[in-house]
């Protein structure tokens, strides 16, 4: 199974920052509704910092983000 065969799921808010902190991946999801009272901040635990800082990079590459 590809990427290209999984179901595709629509997303509601866009990834809007991505950072590995220690062992932990901050990911920051704007709101879909554009009112920042509901956004999101998703932690990602990895074991240790160099996955960190691979699984940011990846998330990094699939948004576009620099």
């Amino acid at each position: 199974m590809t990427i290209q065969d999984r179901e595709q799921i629509a997303m509601k808010g866009s990834v809007v920052w991505v950072q590995p902190i220690g062992t932990t991946v901050e990911i920051w999801i704007s709101s879909p509704t554009g009112d920042s009272s509901d956004s999101f901040i998703h932690h990602v635990p990895c074991v240790n910092e160099t996955q960190a800082k691979a699984v940011a990079h990846m998330w990094k590459a699939v948004w576009g983000i620099k």
